[in-house]
């Protein structure tokens, strides 16, 4: 009897036929494919602060005022003078006041008023306002007392007092009304009309 010897590269070779049959007859792996596009758009609102209008208590007869301003009181003659205007920069935004004040002497008293609007799209709050002469500058944040030197001579010249407006929100389209008060002191220049400016800065409520 003959017995048959099992080759060793039988399945090999089998592996090697299957391809090559697939080779021949043409075999892909293939998947659909498909893309989704997500278009955002993203609108910034408007941050505008403006000055409206502006007025100083002076419109006549003077008013004088004690050290500190403290006390107050209208006199019977009409010596000196205040010019207040709304300053439009070059970004044509009306944000700072000019303060311009004429034959004046110590004791000399005057109050600004003024009016900021919102003109941008969202909430503001006011976070310092600056006082600048030009010879100084001077930044109050809160409720504040400062002096100001007006004719480059290293004294204070002026004393202002400023009221709490900070942290106050103001929506758009609406206004908040702010004053200061000046006092003239004793070291004030004569034969001198003093001028200095008021900017108010503002950021976003949520800040």
């Amino acid at each position: 009897m003959t017995f048959l010897k099992k080759s060793k590269t039988a399945v090999p070779a089998i592996a090697t036929i299957t391809l090559i049959a697939l080779a021949i007859v043409g075999f892909t792996y293939a998947h659909w494919s498909e893309t989704l596009w997500l278009n955002g758009k993203v609108t910034t609102g408007t941050l505008c602060a403006e000055f409206v209008d502006v007025s100083n208590k002076d419109l006549g007869l003077d008013w004088n005022c004690d050290d500190g301003i403290n006390r107050f009181w209208q006199i019977d003659k009409d010596i000196g003078s205040t010019a207040v205007r709304i300053v439009n920069k070059p970004d044509d935004c009306n944000d700072t006041i000019e303060v311009t004040m004429n034959n004046v002497y110590p004791s000399y008293y005057e109050n600004i008023e003024m009016h900021v609007h919102n003109c941008g799209t969202i909430p503001w709050k006011i976070v310092r306002v600056n006082f600048t002469t030009p010879y100084e500058q001077k930044s109050i944040t809160g409720v504040a007392y400062l002096t100001l030197d007006m004719s480059g001579d290293g004294k204070a010249d002026v004393e202002i007092k400023w009221g709490n407006s900070f942290g106050m929100q103001v929506d758009p389209c609406h206004e908040v009304e702010l004053s200061f008060k000046i006092h003239v002191l004793q070291n004030a220049p004569q034969d001198t009309a003093m001028s200095f400016t008021v900017t108010i800065i503002m950021i976003n409520w949520n800040e």
